[in-house]
């Protein structure tokens, strides 16, 4: 293959940026290394920097999770874009314009984090760590019964590299893992990544028998208002909802009844359907509802890693070889 012109859309690290520059000399960086770009909230806006958009005509490939708003018309000649995200519905949308260029994303780059997240999620919402920290603010000594980890149950939904990252975790914590997958067609037992793994069909099943639900979902089609007022009815008494997937997956005005009515017991959010959430959203005035952001896949070592992964991709891209984490329309991730 020629030289290829490749731009990263975004304040990456200038040493992150010299590595891409000195990866192959076929690589034509079109990025100043050390240009200052302001470095905007990561959630939201996806806002592709002004500084970059005279080089974005000129980009073969582009590594990035903002695009601006007419990038196909823009690139004539992109060939491959590698988003920064695990996601591409925020980048791309339904991908249904996006035919004739591939497209990876950064499936994988986020379990780590993630999967931490959710462990620690799990273990505020059985210790009742909101609650203390409210009554420390109202210098109250508040005396409570917390809950335990081991032995619990906990489902799963998606068993992808975060799900089953947390999966792992839980195990290592004792506690029985159902999960539930997409390809899987017959429940079976899988000890090297749950103690059940149930297709899609079986997701009552898992609704029954889980203490925490933990939704590490794409936002497709299929899972598009996945969980709403009929699941929260058929889930265990007491038990805790926690959402690192994606917004639109759960009814939030369901989920706030279902705290609220004693149903659940909690529940941890780092996703809603809008984002930035509304002021005027229930979700803020319910104390038994932990939120984040859209926060829990931060880390200081998420752009190491997800240039180590675009690094990878572009070496295969240049040899002609089949690139990873590629983006499937049908499926939508």
């Amino acid at each position: 293959m020629e030289s290829v012109n490749v731009l990263v859309g975004w304040a990456l690290p200038p040493p992150l940026m010299e590595r891409i520059a000195a990866v192959d000399p076929r690589v034509r960086l079109l990025n100043d290394p050390y240009l200052d770009i302001p470095r905007p909230p990561v959630w939201p806006p996806f806002y592709f920097p002004e500084q970059l958009l005279p080089l974005f005509p000129s980009a073969q490939v582009v590594f990035t999770s903002r695009l601006p708003p007419d990038a196909l018309s823009l690139a004539p000649g992109l060939r491959w874009l590698q988003l920064l995200s695990a996601g591409a519905d925020v980048a791309i949308g339904d991908g249904s314009a996006w035919g004739g260029i591939q497209v990876t994303t950064a499936r994988g780059v986020q379990a780590i984090p993630l999967s931490e997240w959710v462990v620690g999620a799990m273990i505020a919402l059985s210790k009742r760590f909101p609650g203390a920290v409210r009554a420390q603010d109202r210098c109250e000594y508040w005396k409570f019964l917390g809950g335990e980890l081991a032995e619990r149950t906990v489902g799963i939904l998606g068993m992808g590299s975060i799900g089953g990252r947390v999966a792992r975790l839980c195990k290592a914590l004792d506690m029985r893992v159902l999960g539930m997958r997409r390809s899987v067609t017959e429940a079976r037992e899988s000890p090297g990544e749950a103690d059940l793994l149930v297709p899609p069909r079986d997701l009552p099943f898992l609704l029954r028998e889980s203490d925490f639900l933990v939704l590490c979902l794409p936002r497709t089609r299929e899972t598009a208002g996945l969980i709403g007022p009929a699941e929260f009815r058929q889930m265990k008494e007491g038990a805790c909802l926690i959402n690192v997937g994606r917004g639109g997956i759960v009814d939030e005005d369901a989920l706030v009844e279902a705290v609220r009515s004693g149903r659940l017991a909690g529940a941890a959010l780092d996703v809603f359907a809008q984002e930035p959430l509304p002021p005027e959203s229930p979700l803020w005035s319910e104390p038994r509802i932990l939120m984040t952001a859209h926060n829990a896949a931060n880390s200081h070592r998420y752009e190491e890693r997800g240039t180590e992964l675009f690094l990878e991709n572009l070496r295969r891209f240049l040899d002609g070889r089949e690139l990873l984490n590629v983006y499937d329309r049908e499926r939508g991730y």
